[in-house]
């Protein structure tokens, strides 16, 4: 009894284990640099586009920065959901910010998750990454 209750428990975990994946969450430091726990990762990211605000008018320029976690389907690239971390404090740049990063494609097998700052200018400028 004691013997198969140990290959048991051996075995589960041997099996969760294999299911967590050895591939690391990051930064982005720039469209195409990632900072990971491994050091910094290059050329993960296939396709990257900025978010777009929609036209405003001249004296309703919004600006702000936030943080946002992407979640990647590690075996596609592909992004599943994207969450705010910080708010920019304006719905409609939250907003633009999430419509773009589920646009976002990866090398497959490169990072599971991914930590973007995106700082909307008053001016219209629009930086992504740190």
């Amino acid at each position: 009894m004691r013997v198969a209750s140990i290959f048991c428990f051996l075995f589960l975990s041997a099996s969760l284990l294999a299911l967590t994946p050895n591939i690391p969450a990051g930064t982005l430091v720039s469209k195409d640099i990632i900072n990971t726990r491994d050091g910094l990762l290059h050329h993960a990211v296939i396709n990257a586009p900025d978010p777009v605000v929609p036209d405003l008018p001249r004296h309703a320029r919004l600006s702000g920065r936030g943080i946002y976690v992407v979640e990647i389907s590690v075996a596609r690239g592909i992004v599943d959901n994207v969450r705010v971390l910080q708010s920019t404090g304006q719905k409609i740049l939250d907003d633009a910010a999430i419509d773009a990063l589920l646009k976002w494609r990866f090398r497959p097998r490169s990072v599971y998750e991914l930590t973007v700052p995106i700082d909307f200018g008053a001016s219209g400028r629009i930086k992504v990454g740190s």
